[in-house]
């Protein structure tokens, strides 16, 4: 392997339970696709994505060769997850992802897309092996991190923290929760997105889930368990209330919009081609003309 640092970083995401989708609930396979034709990288010049199936890989074509654009690529990267994360808090949709630097290379002949790389063969065989949800980052993209924190994982990753209003939290430096701070909404803004996320995780680790998505989940609790203590002790003291962390009422205009964007991903895809191909998909499986 070389050890010149790498000049593409590929983001590799893949959505876990979509064959289980595929079958018997296909409504939520277009839910997905909507979302994901809705992701920010979309809209990013220097970035390119490529979907397939259940996978997502996103990727910079212009090869990069400073410390400063291998940082910008990383940090665009990383937030790239976060958006989809953000997206699905509250849908019972999870992804598992891998951020790694190395070659890939993609391009179109006359009918065929081509994209093939050492960078996708490791991703690909790393995602297989390691349970969890979220993002980890490789060692060789660590050095360009500059706006997430991680925790060791294995030698070859770290965990990527992905809600960000904990970690802007836990930084205030309180021993113990809820916080006096009247603007404490301001400081960690979009906590109760967080707050719904270990909630869900929470539920998914101690329900009757299948084992392999209950080890996912308990490993993403345990990190963020042993990262903030205080702060998951108190959630789960309150049921998950975010009034736990902060003066009764500071995030009520947070929750309100929260709850509404739940439902509107809920809704998303419905009446679309994609919703339409679905349902014929499904009623072709039940033996329907």
């Amino acid at each position: 392997m070389s050890t010149e640092p790498p000049t593409r970083f590929l983001l590799y995401i893949d959505i876990l339970g979509f064959k289980d989708m595929t079958l018997n609930d296909p409504r939520k396979v277009a839910r997905v696709y909507s979302i994901l034709d809705k992701l920010n990288v979309h809209k990013h010049p220097n970035f390119k994505t490529i979907v397939f199936s259940d996978t997502i890989l996103t990727y910079n074509p212009e090869l990069v060769e400073s410390k400063e654009d291998r940082e910008y690529i990383v940090w665009y990267l990383t937030e790239f997850a976060e958006d989809l994360y953000s997206r699905l808090v509250g849908q019972d949709i999870y992804f598992r992802a891998i951020l790694v630097g190395g070659d890939f290379h993609h391009f179109q002949l006359e009918n065929v897309q081509c994209f093939f790389g050492g960078a996708l063969i490791r991703a690909y065989l790393a995602e297989q092996g390691m349970p969890f949800f979220g993002l980890v980052m490789h060692k060789d993209c660590v050095p360009y991190n500059r706006y997430f924190r991680l925790d060791e994982f294995n030698d070859e990753f770290s965990f990527v923290y992905l809600s960000r209003p904990i970690e802007q939290l836990h930084n205030l430096g309180a021993k113990s929760y809820p916080v006096s701070f009247p603007e404490v909404d301001d400081m960690a803004p979009d906590m109760p997105e967080s707050v719904r996320f270990l909630r869900d995780i929470y539920a998914l680790m101690r329900g009757r889930r299948a084992p392999e998505i209950r080890a996912k989940a308990l490993t993403v609790w345990d990190f963020y368990f042993r990262r903030y203590p205080e702060i998951v002790s108190a959630l789960v003291a309150s049921n998950f209330s975010v009034d736990a962390l902060g003066p009764r009422g500071a995030w009520k205009d947070e929750k309100a919009a929260l709850e509404e964007k739940i439902k509107y991903y809920k809704r998303i895809g419905s009446g679309t081609e994609m919703s339409i191909a679905v349902q014929k998909f499904s009623k072709s499986r039940n033996g329907n003309p």
